[in-house]
């Protein structure tokens, strides 16, 4: 978004833009009637129209790779580049925010099932607000999970992002459970070591 309605002096230019009003005649235009115009723009900008999209549950890897650090960066700068992996047809704005409720909404869904895997169910303490990563740290934890599940191999990268999501999701969550469960066998053991050395 290019202009911020929030900020007074950009409502003249907004409403020129829009109506086509002559922007040297609106920045003398009285505060109130400045208000409405934008107040209306608000309005028309957060309208939204139901239309087609790519079914989400054929997005691959990759894909929701890049719509997960386009939200980091934020839907509003990134609108364009969600709407490209989620239905490149759409060039109304009402259609395109649309989509990406839709696919904010699923997204919310596919982090609460695989919430284990997110390490999400950890809990957070009563008036302790969630840490926010920065866009980049998302990117690179993204970018750490692909390397890692290519075997370290520059050659497998593009056959990790290629994959279905839910494939991969599910693959990640077994092998973190495989992992939790060596993790509390070696702990176990390491129990038991210590109390025979301890008698």
């Amino acid at each position: 978004m290019k202009w911020d309605f929030t900020d007074v002096s950009h409502w003249a230019r907004a409403v020129s833009i829009v109506t086509g009003a002559p922007y040297d005649v609106l920045k003398y235009a009285p505060q109130e009637a400045l208000e409405l115009g934008a107040s209306l723009l608000v309005e028309l900008i957060n309208q939204r129209a139901e239309t087609t999209m790519k079914p989400l549950d054929e997005l691959k890897f990759g894909e929701w790779i890049d719509l997960d650090i386009y939200i980091s960066m934020g839907v509003t700068t990134n609108l364009k580049k969600m709407i490209k992996i989620l239905n490149s047809e759409t060039e109304w704005a009402d259609e395109a925010l649309w989509i990406a409720d839709k696919y904010i909404q699923w997204r919310s869904t596919v982090y609460r099932q695989y919430s284990n895997l997110f390490g999400l169910d950890e809990q957070v303490e009563d008036g302790e607000e969630p840490e926010i990563q920065d866009p980049l740290h998302t990117a690179r934890s993204w970018y750490a999970i692909i390397v890692d599940l290519a075997d370290n191999n520059l050659l497998n990268l593009d056959a990790i992002t290629e994959q279905p999501l839910v494939k991969t999701l599910n693959f990640m969550a077994l092998r973190k459970q495989k992992q939790l469960e060596e993790n509390m066998k070696i702990l176990q053991q390491q129990k038991k070591y210590d109390l025979q050395r301890n008698r």
